[in-house]
């Protein structure tokens, strides 16, 4: 599941060093950005898209994954690709409902001229 991280990189830092103050941070291509943990566990994302991508095996690259994740999801930082495109489509729908409304407000405003004439 890709997950993306909705903050800037300073939010980033700090939810990353609640869970694991001793990590070390560098930057990588393209704009992104590594947390590397000294158990070996790393946080990899980039700036432009939000993109997270987690690596690290064993039990240490899973526990500082599962942790972040629960930090970040608490503070309203971390949303899933699908959660993403759920929240465009309600966009969408609200848009699409109010554009409706108009349409049947302004023909009922039509009926009640008629209506006078």
């Amino acid at each position: 599941m890709s997950l993306k991280f909705r903050g800037n990189y300073a939010k980033l830092q700090k939810y990353a060093s609640l869970v694991d103050p001793d990590g070390q941070w560098r930057a990588l291509q393209y704009g992104g950005k590594q947390y590397r943990t000294k158990y070996g566990a790393a946080l990899n994302w980039w700036e432009r898209s939000g993109k997270m991508l987690f690596q690290g095996k064993g039990p240490a690259g899973r526990k500082f994954e599962q942790s972040f994740k629960a930090v970040a999801s608490a503070k309203g930082r971390l949303i899933s690709e699908n959660d993403e495109k759920r929240l465009n489509l309600s966009k969408q729908n609200t848009t699409l409902l109010t554009s409706f409304v108009d349409v049947l407000l302004e023909n009922e405003r039509l009926r009640k001229r008629q209506s006078r004439r």
